[in-house]
């Protein structure tokens, strides 16, 4: 038969068995609020009998039940939905990070309303256009001097809102890194735990919780791929690159790249290899710094540099009031410090580079004439390559058709004729670096196009060739000094100013085209008061003509393809952070139906396990009952 006091060990299993579930149900009902909890449930089973079937075992008539016991206390959580919420959770905040930023773009360039960059300048070539009318009258100058000096205080503010906000880019680039590797350490620090827990045969339900919470914030920075496979550690890997590894975590450095003016760039520490990232909000910062506000600003310093330099160009030709002539109208702040263009680019001291805007040739051509001549010109594209571009030409082509041939090629140099009907050269935004902006390459001519004809090279050949590695290339150049503008200091909009000869003396504004006295061809002399030529061609140059910004024919073209584009991109981010948010929305609906915490399904848990609680008591207290009969009433 059993034993007497077996029926008391049954007992007190059932108190303790549902003594832990009611304090397993209290838990959850704690952590209801808790969106990182996931629920506990305890699971019972019946503990083993008391008999084995074996030879010497008793003759009883099946196995003696011994009770309950706790097999395990078991979170409930969908690993699958967790995979799926880390994947979409850095697709999201990637998303997020370019939302954020495109709409302070777009406030910067204040589109389509307030007073933009198109409002102004549109008000400047009204001021050019209503001085060309009165070009005799001092307060129209004045309002020309007004709008210019307007127009360059808004390029300025625009370069100044949009690098203000690549350094932030780069500041939180930075915090979030710092981020990342703090949360990596508790990361490793909780594996450790964990592992040690483990080994006890615990379940430490919590400590996965606060692990899953650290995995699903760090996603959002970062696309990370965690490893399950091997049951003693958890790994996690950004890339091919482990970031941590069990009770390991690999931390990441932050350094200044020189090449990026300082900005921050992320390596391993172990290997000092670039941190490859594809998605998370660390990605997204980096694209919008390092693309896309890189893109902006270099697409203001073009609209700025060439803004200037076509004005300079017509202005320079023509005669103010007074009679002055050969004047710049804006102070272009040039890369090099000597007449020659010649600038040391990699800052050991000595100059190595020749570093040329644009050249314009020294003869005037009917631009729809057969050139009558063949050959092959070659240019060096702005990439870190330098990669050749042969653009043929023959005889039977016009200047115009090589132009458009030229532009297409999309080489980093660009052609036009210009308000003397000359060719006109020049450079660009690079491909490779924003140091390498606004400068010419290489221009070589097989042929004779750009020596004889156009009148730009000395020479024909490789032996002609201009390239700007080689000091003292202004020498290759047939053209006059006042017909070559050197390459702007970096970020020409960070310095849009009027020349002091004009801000002082608004007589000084050649609104005047001149005549030509002896028949040289050149305008040599002023055409008195009432001539007002010069202002309108400053008017048409850069809303008409095809004056070429970087490959944009105008200037009109050039600023509607830079926002529109802004708006296409900020579109984009809203509408694919949109798409993902409300996904990631629904995601964590289904992982909160399975782990989330219902308090009705615990009242009733609670009910349930206190009244199993208490008839296990009930049972104990009859089962003393029964001792006390036997024990001390039998012998009576």
């Amino acid at each position: 038969m059993g034993s007497t006091f077996s029926g008391l060990e049954i007992g007190k299993r059932g108190l303790t068995a549902h003594q832990q579930a009611l304090q397993t149900t209290g838990h959850n009902i704690s952590n209801a609020d808790n969106k990182h909890y996931s629920r506990q449930r305890v699971v019972l089973q019946a503990t083993d009998p008391l008999y084995e079937p074996s030879l010497n075992r008793a003759h009883l008539p099946g196995q003696i039940g011994q009770g309950v016991e706790i097999a395990a206390i078991e979170r409930v959580r969908d690993n699958f939905i967790d995979d799926r919420i880390i994947e979409t959770s850095g697709v999201k905040d990637y998303w997020a990070a370019k939302n954020e930023y495109l709409y302070q773009t777009e406030t910067i360039f204040n589109e389509p309303n307030g007073t933009t960059l198109r409002t102004l300048m549109d008000k400047f070539w009204s001021s050019w256009e209503e001085l060309s009318n009165y070009p005799e009258d001092n307060a129209h100058r004045s309002v020309v001097l007004e709008k210019a000096q307007g127009l360059g205080s808004r390029m300025e503010d625009v370069f100044r809102k949009l690098s203000q906000l690549r350094d932030q880019a780069n500041r939180e680039i930075e915090s979030h890194a710092l981020h990342l590797n703090v949360i990596a350490e508790n990361i490793r620090t909780l594996n450790e735990r964990i592992s040690k827990s483990e080994a006890l045969g615990d379940r430490p339900n919590d400590l996965y919780d606060k692990r899953d919470s650290l995995l699903q914030e760090l996603s959002g920075l970062t696309d990370i791929t965690i490893g399950r496979s091997d049951e003693d550690e958890l790994m996690v890997f950004i890339g091919q690159q482990i970031l941590v590894q069990g009770g390991k975590a690999n931390k990441i450095e932050i350094l200044g790249n020189p090449a990026k003016d300082g900005l921050l760039d992320l390596y391993w520490q172990t290997t000092g290899d670039p941190v490859l990232l594809r998605k998370g909000r660390l990605q997204g910062l980096v694209e919008v710094r390092d693309a896309i506000l890189r893109e902006k600003i270099d697409q203001v310093d073009a609209l700025a540099v060439n803004v200037m330099d076509v004005i300079n160009e017509i202005h320079k030709d023509g005669f103010g009031i007074n009679g002055n002539t050969n004047q710049n109208f804006f102070e272009i702040r040039s890369l090099a410090l000597n007449t020659f263009g010649e600038y040391d680019s990699d800052g050991d001291g000595q100059n190595d580079i020749t570093a040329i805007f644009r050249v314009s040739g020294k003869n005037t051509l009917d631009p729809d004439r057969p050139v009558g001549i063949g050959g092959t010109l070659t240019f060096h594209k702005p990439d870190e390559k330098e990669t050749p571009v042969l653009v043929p030409y023959s005889a039977n082509d016009t200047l115009n058709g090589i132009i458009k041939r030229i532009n297409a090629s999309k080489v980093g140099v660009v052609a036009y004729m210009n308000h003397d009907n000359q060719l006109a050269l020049k450079a660009t935004v690079a491909e490779d670096s924003p140091k390498r902006n606004f400068i010419l390459r290489h221009l070589e001519d097989s042929g004779d196009l750009l020596v004889g004809l156009t009148g730009i090279l000395m020479a024909s050949g490789p032996a002609g060739a201009y390239d700007y590695k080689r000091l003292g290339e202004i020498t290759k150049l047939q053209s006059k000094p006042e017909d070559i503008t050197l390459s702007p200091h970096f970020h020409p909009s960070s310095h849009f100013r009027i020349s002091e000869q004009i801000a002082n003396n608004v007589a000084n504004i050649a609104a005047a085209r001149g005549k030509d006295v002896g028949g040289t061809g050149d305008y040599n002399s002023p055409g008195g008061h009432k001539d007002g030529r010069n202002a309108l061609l400053v008017a048409s140059a850069l809303r008409n003509n095809p004056v070429m910004v970087d490959y944009s024919k105008t200037t009109d073209d050039f600023y509607n393809t830079l926002v529109s584009k802004l708006g296409t991109e900020a579109r984009e981010a809203k509408q694919e952070w949109g798409i993902q948010t409300d996904l990631m929305t629904e995601l964590e609906n289904m992982r909160q139906s399975v782990m989330g915490v219902s308090l009705d399904e615990e009242m009733a848990n609670m009910v349930q396990f206190q009244h199993s609680y208490n008839a296990a008591a009930k049972m104990i207290n009859t089962m003393n009952e029964i001792l006390d009969t036997i024990i001390n009433r039998l012998g009576a």
